[in-house]
């Protein structure tokens, strides 16, 4: 072997490489904001590929992915929103109260319960705001701290107004069922990717519901560090509104080894798949551009043809782009009437196996009664784990 050089750090190398690729793409961001008019194509490729390096970039280029502004802050309207009461206020509460451990290690009481006070404002104002048309849904607190945590107060207001109408949409209905819907995508899009996983998994017999904490908390629950939470926000705000279901998906790729190891059992898998580390094996980055080769791949329009769903009650699949900023349809353009029906269908597609003639009758009214108690009862044991997890 060599000599290692008189003075050579490879570690120390390593970081002043590191710091210099950040600056780079500060400077790259910075010229991005400056031109007239502002590069979106490339500002949305920078934040999900390469990330935005840090607080104070964040707190710029969110707003400007999402098409808000500071300004828009309305002071006496804040005021009367964060005070006015809405269907779940005694949820928020709750859940505002037993918030903010994550990302505040070596914090007072007394500071976190001034962070709490803002949560709790931010929260009932975002609601409140919407005359009765967004709800409030667990696992929105985590979303809204992050964004608190790196824009302040004002700014993350006029930034969850935004979400809880465009990507949050699904997540924000009377009910959970449009994000039932869009979590049954999840196992196709893995099937694109890796099938003999995908056949692993859907052999088990385990429903998607796996992966509801990552889908409406964009992971920020399931994560130890701001930073790692901040990172995938970056590609989640430049994004299609569904990339947190090809984020999840890079997730079990990663961890491939330890679910090919699982049993053919659905208590055992959804205990492993529920538990899995997300950045067990990858890093934020790495895993932000997984799933941006996982989109790629299989993009939302091509994953709705090749699967044949109707997606009926939620609309985040059909999502595009308008004036370089991303749009929601704020209701399926679907008649009421077979809502029901096409919903149920998708679920009972995952209960019975391909290729047999029962499933091209699984819209039956018996069949799908009872796939859509079995899911009612399997998503009611999850939130209470969910919960559970919560502090």
């Amino acid at each position: 072997m060599g000599q290692r050089r008189k003075g050579h750090n490879p570690k120390g190398s390593s970081i002043s490489d590191a710091r210099e690729k950040d600056l780079a793409t500060i400077h790259l961001i910075n010229s991005l904001l400056d031109s007239v008019p502002v590069d979106y194509v490339q500002l949305r490729k920078v934040s999900a590929v390469r990330g935005l390096v840090n607080q104070q970039v964040r707190a710029r280029v969110w707003p400007v992915l999402l098409g808000v502004d500071a300004q828009e802050f309305d002071e006496r309207a804040y005021k009367i929103w964060q005070d006015q009461p809405h269907r779940d206020s005694n949820v928020v509460n709750c859940d505002v109260e037993r918030s903010l451990w994550s990302y505040t290690e070596g914090w007072t009481t007394e500071e976190r319960d001034i962070e709490r006070d803002k949560l709790r404002r931010v929260l009932n104002a975002a609601v409140s705001s919407h005359d009765g048309d967004v709800f409030y849904y667990q696992g929105l607190h985590d979303i809204t701290s992050v964004l608190l945590f790196i824009c302040g107060e004002r700014l993350a207001l006029v930034m969850l107004r935004r979400l809880v109408t465009c990507h949050l949409r699904d997540c924000t209905r009377p009910s959970l069922d449009a994000v039932l819907e869009l979590l049954g995508l999840l196992l196709p899009i893995l099937e694109e990717v890796d099938r003999p996983l995908h056949a692993h998994i859907e052999a088990s017999g385990v429903q998607p519901f796996f992966g509801l904490s990552w889908y409406i908390t964009w992971f920020a629950h399931n994560l130890p560090q701001l930073a790692q939470a901040a990172r995938l926000f970056d590609l989640f705000m430049a994004s299609h509104p569904l990339m947190p279901l090809y984020a999840s998906a890079a997730v079990l790729v990663a961890s491939r080894r330890r679910i090919l190891k699982c049993e053919d059992d659905p208590a055992e898998m959804h205990r492993l798949l529920t538990n899995l580390p997300p950045l067990e094996s990858l890093t934020a980055d790495e895993l932000a551009q997984q799933a941006v080769s996982i989109y790629r791949r299989c993009p939302p329009k091509l994953l709705l043809q090749r699967t044949h769903s109707r997606n009926r009650t939620s609309t985040a699949a059909e999502s595009y782009l308008k004036d370089e900023i991303w749009h929601v349809l704020d209701k399926p353009a679907v008649p009421v009437g077979v809502i029901g029906r096409d919903a149920l269908y998708n679920l009972a597609a995952y209960v019975i196996p391909k290729g047999r003639k029962l499933r091209k009758r699984a819209a039956t009214l018996a069949s799908l009664s009872i796939a859509s108690t079995l899911a009612a009862v399997s998503l009611g044991l999850y939130m209470a784990h969910y919960q559970s997890t919560m502090h």
